[in-house]
């Protein structure tokens, strides 16, 4: 059997995750679209956490562990920007569309 010990850089990967807020410590793939409600103020989406926690989002709000953040609430998605560095140095943007699960959607 080998015991492989914590080197320095995975405690501190591991005290980032713990300071970070929920929502940024899940990949986007793995958040849930549960709800989007809309008005004067505009759309607001309630996402779910692999963990079954549900979270309100509003465009701005920074989501994912890759440093995603909320550029649209539509009626029936939330679109998430992740901006990266490609292995080339080319800055690039990301684009998911999260869809509003098919039993909440509207027809």
């Amino acid at each position: 059997m080998i015991i492989r010990e914590a080197g320095a850089a995975d405690m501190a990967k591991k005290s980032e995750d713990v300071n970070l807020p929920p929502l940024q410590r899940v990949s986007v793939s793995e958040l849930s679209v549960i709800g989007i409600v809309w008005g004067g103020f505009g759309y607001m989406a309630m996402v779910q956490t692999p963990d079954g926690k549900g979270y309100a989002v509003q465009r701005g709000a920074k989501i994912g562990n890759n440093n995603g953040i909320v550029s649209a609430i539509t009626e029936k998605a939330v679109i998430v920007e992740e901006r990266f560095t490609d292995i080339y140095g080319k800055k690039q943007v990301r684009e998911y569309a999260k869809p509003l699960h098919a039993k909440e959607s509207l027809p």
